[in-house]
């Protein structure tokens, strides 16, 4: 099978990295050809926590010099969905498959647009991955991925049991959900805990049970995205504080994905996260004012950063 991940992000780079380590035909793309071209220079630097350090050759480039593929998986940001999709048709074979392993919701409904619902799979990985730069990242918590078949798809059992089987074949626990909407909800609640407030309060995942006012707020937070999935007809069988609270201790050296993002001044996935949360809320009668207000708060910081830059002045 051969492969495609879009987007050189912290996932993306630790899944081109292991595939490759497996021998698995994998290709990375970056929509930024000098980046691409680092990367393909250098490899892949893939850290342990305990310091070790192994550079691994993988093919990087351009969408459109990427011969097609059997399988695409996005990585992603939430906001940059909307350009990624749009290199998928020409990126996939005539029956290849996307995937997305994105956070949050609404990036399904992007590639349907342009793909169509019957070519996509969904994903939700627990993977702990921390960005240290271009290419280079850290793995600080071994957690399982989930792939299934979301509403309209037509991609049967089989097929997805043999993407299953890839990741088993690059060392990483991966399970076939049927219930995978569910899935995305208990990730969705997992981040709308964790990241607005490592983001806020600048600690990693294993910080945050320490810290009595934070961890309050992400459990409040936790709490209503569980009141607003119930609401929509999904059956999640968890209390939110002690889902947190694994997380946490699984990730505890990780940077949070929304914290790496503010440390290195790049927009957040909050949309895509607790505004979510708050906009399917509001529509449901569901009432979601923790979610608001960490969606507001880091809205203000992304500002806050926007006018720093157009100023001229030095970040605080």
């Amino acid at each position: 099978m051969k492969v495609a991940i879009v987007g050189p992000g912290a996932l993306g780079c630790f899944l081109a990295a292991r595939f490759a380590l497996a021998r698995i035909d994998v290709r990375l793309v970056d929509h930024r050809q000098d980046r691409g071209l680092l990367l393909q220079d250098q490899g892949i630097l893939l850290r342990s926590p305990e310091g070790a350090m192994v550079a691994v050759p993988v093919p990087v480039g351009l969408a459109a010099g990427i011969p097609p593929v059997d399988l695409a998986i996005l990585t992603v940001k939430a906001h940059q969905t909307a350009a990624a999709v749009q290199d998928l048709p020409r990126l996939l074979h005539p029956q290849g498959l996307a995937l997305t392993l994105q956070n949050g919701l609404g990036n399904l409904e992007q590639m349907a647009a342009v793909l169509g619902p019957e070519r996509l799979l969904a994903g939700v990985s627990f993977l702990g991955i921390t960005r240290l730069g271009e290419g280079e990242v850290l793995l600080a918590g071994m957690g399982p991925t989930y792939i299934g078949a979301p509403s309209g798809s037509k991609a049967g059992r089989d097929r997805i049991q043999e993407i299953v089987q890839l990741f088993h074949q690059a060392g990483l626990p991966c399970e076939a959900r049927d219930d995978i909407g569910t899935m995305l909800w208990e990730k969705l609640l997992v981040n709308v805990g964790i990241n607005p407030l490592t983001a806020l309060l600048r600690v990693r995942n294993g910080v945050l049970p320490s810290l009595p006012s934070g961890w309050e707020t992400a459990v409040a937070a936790a709490a209503e995205a569980l009141a607003v999935a119930l609401a929509e007809g999904y059956e999640l069988h968890l209390d939110p504080e002690t889902r947190l609270r694994e997380v946490c201790r699984a990730t505890g050296a990780n940077r949070s994905s929304m914290l790496q993002d503010v440390l290195a001044g790049r927009p957040t996935e909050i949309e895509a996260l607790n505004a979510q949360v708050w906009a399917r809320g509001e529509k449901l009668g569901v009432p979601t004012p923790v979610n608001r207000l960490l969606t507001i708060l880091l809205r203000a910081l992304e500002e806050a950063r926007q006018a720093r830059e157009e100023g001229g002045g030095p970040p605080l």
